[in-house]
């Protein structure tokens, strides 16, 4: 009687031996292919994301914070995972967590300015105001008009007494229409 490769199992000596070894290399065949196959039946990294985004809007960070490591386990190469669980970390005031995480966003993907952005405003927060007007100034590169960075970048040349450049910043902000730019310069 033949079964596939299970043939001859109640036959000789030599035919039991034969199941047993095609037995065996079915079952290290399936080890092997596990791996490969539990990803499958895994929750993919942007519902991951997209369940911490929901947390996050909703300002649970640490439940966010949750969903984003777990985005970044599922798929270590996104780099929007990395770049919301630094969003995260961020918010719980864990700046060289945060740091670390844009570090590796950006890594990444090169051109990512929205993780210059808030790895400004981290540096920022940490009283590195020089790494904060390179980050800035690198988010203004990639987006022309980027009124925020403009407004962040007059921030932190103000911390390094850099008044004109800061003012022409601030100024720049508010005419792409930053209100908080634009309040600042009414208060001044």
């Amino acid at each position: 009687m033949t079964l596939g490769f299970y043939s001859n199992v109640s036959g000789s000596r030599q035919g039991g031996w034969s199941y047993a070894m095609h037995a065996c290399s079915f079952f290290l065949l399936c080890l092997l292919l596990l791996p490969v196959a539990v990803p499958v039946f895994a929750e993919p990294a942007d519902t991951l994301i997209d369940e911490g985004k929901a947390h996050y809007e909703l300002k649970e960070y640490d439940e966010a914070l949750q969903s984003f490591s777990s985005a970044v386990e599922r798929d270590p190469r996104n780099p929007k995972a990395h770049y919301h669980r630094a969003k995260a970390l961020f918010k719980l005031e864990k700046y060289s967590e945060a740091l670390e995480g844009f570090d590796r966003a950006i890594s990444l993907r090169k051109d990512y300015r929205k993780a210059y952005y808030r790895r400004g405003k981290t540096h920022y927060e940490l009283d590195r105001f020089r790494e904060a007007v390179a980050d800035y100034s690198k988010a203004i590169e990639l987006k022309d008009g980027y009124a925020k960075a403009y407004y962040r970048r007059g921030l932190a040349r103000l911390a390094l007494k850099d008044t004109a450049q800061a003012v022409a910043d601030i100024r720049k902000a508010a005419s792409l229409g930053n209100k908080k730019a634009a309040v600042w310069l009414d208060n001044s």
